[in-house]
């Protein structure tokens, strides 16, 4: 890929036009392939993550890195551009920035199933440099096609920092406060990517709140369990498949989506297998997976959970490659005069709250209120009894958006 300079791009992507409402899915043969550099990380982080429920997303993290690219220069641009493929994947600039735009208006602006984002790229600038803001073309370039706002602000101060992004980038998805160190305080001029997102959704077959019940969940630790509130359907018709290469089995859960939006659930057939199995995932393409399944009447039985993962990505992208963006020689020249901002660090806070109708905030229920779930055995159903750990997916045709583990309650 011929590196362009920020006007150049903005020209090629044409930013005086809005992206459509719905941006159309281009023909299968000219989807470009996913890196899976973002998933690479995922299962670094969830293998040292066994006994913590995890929760990733892959597009938004390749999208704010490819940003990322675009305001950069130099030895910095030549590293996102190896450790992206970017010159495999995207014929030019412009259209990596419209394939990321097409990807993100599709589960931003669907009403029944969508993701609320929060994504921000915060800049502290070198009080020395030449005077200035953030670049026009950038910023421009940065909402509109990556839903990113830059903005610049005083990392120093530490407490109006954690306030800054309790109150402005939280609150907006779900609220909460970020728990560990955002930045290491510092007078040098730097950049924080601080990635927010919550699912909202409806499935496309929705469980009954009437057959939800308590049912033993054992954990990664030891022979422990615990009484959980599971959803259950005796005959679901859903995809399915008995995937014996990895001793495992899988289900597929569409949402109320226009696009084919649906969760992937992978469970090992043993109940401390969910370790050997991600780590099979790894070099597997969950899309030619998936269109191996076939519809099946399923017996689902699925726990209820709730995940609020925060985490930062600055040490599983150093272990994948990157090692000049995080450099005080770092040339983001093109996002701000300053030039040289070395990333502090690339931050992710994702939420996921599964209940019968999808994911999303329902009134609490005490235990008590729930019954055990009693499961009639026949040796000629198919079943997915997620009673152990397990892994998911939820994705489109071509695209992952979220990836995650559940592991304990």
């Amino acid at each position: 890929m011929q590196r362009q300079s920020t006007d150049s791009i903005a020209r090629a992507a044409d930013l005086s036009r809005p992206i459509m409402s719905e941006a159309p899915n281009p023909p299968a043969s000219s989807v470009p392939p996913e890196s899976n550099l973002a998933a690479e990380i995922y299962h670094s982080i969830a293998s040292t993550a066994t006994d913590q429920n995890v929760l990733m997303s892959p597009l938004l993290l390749e999208a704010s890195l490819a940003l990322l690219y675009l305001g950069s220069d130099g030895a910095t641009a030549e590293e996102f551009q190896k450790l992206l493929r970017l010159t495999q994947r995207f014929p030019s600039n412009a259209k990596m920035a419209n394939y990321y735009a097409a990807e993100l208006a599709n589960v931003t602006r669907d009403a029944d199933t969508h993701v609320e984002l929060q994504n921000r790229l915060l800049i502290q600038p070198n009080p020395e440099s030449s005077p200035g803001g953030i670049a026009e073309d950038f910023q421009k370039i940065a909402q509109t096609y990556f839903h990113v706002t830059a903005e610049c602000i005083n990392m120093e101060q530490t407490e109006k920092l954690r306030r800054h992004v309790s109150e402005q980038i939280l609150a907006a998805v779900g609220g909460g406060n970020w728990q560990s160190t955002l930045v290491d305080s510092g007078h040098a001029a730097k950049l924080l990517l601080l990635l927010a997102a919550n699912l909202q959704s409806k499935w496309f077959l929705p469980f009954s709140a009437y057959r939800t019940g308590l049912y033993e969940f054992h954990s990664n630790k030891g022979e422990t369990s615990k009484s959980v509130a599971m959803l259950f359907d005796d005959d679901m018709f859903v995809k399915y498949a008995e995937l014996r290469e990895l001793n495992a089995r899988a289900i597929e859960l569409p949402y109320e989506h226009a696009e084919e939006l649906s969760m992937l659930l992978i469970l090992p057939n043993q109940r401390e297998g969910l370790a050997k199995l991600e780590g099979q995932l790894r070099g597997i393409d969950l899309g030619a997976l998936q269109q191996c399944m076939q519809m099946e009447g399923v017996q689902v039985l699925l726990p209820k959970f709730s995940i609020d993962f925060e985490c930062s990505l600055r040490q599983p992208l150093k272990q994948l490659g990157f090692e000049e963006i995080f450099s005080a020689s770092a040339n983001f020249k093109h996002v701000h005069p300053s030039g040289n901002l070395p990333v502090a660090d690339v931050l992710q806070k994702l939420r996921i709250n599964l209940n019968e109708s999808g994911s999303g905030s329902e009134p609490p229920r005490a235990a008590a209120e729930y019954k055990p779930i009693v499961i009639s055995n026949s040796s000629r159903q198919k079943f997915f009894r997620a009673d152990h750990p397990f892994f998911f997916a939820i994705r489109s045709e071509n695209v992952t958006y979220l990836m995650g583990h559940v592991v304990e309650f």
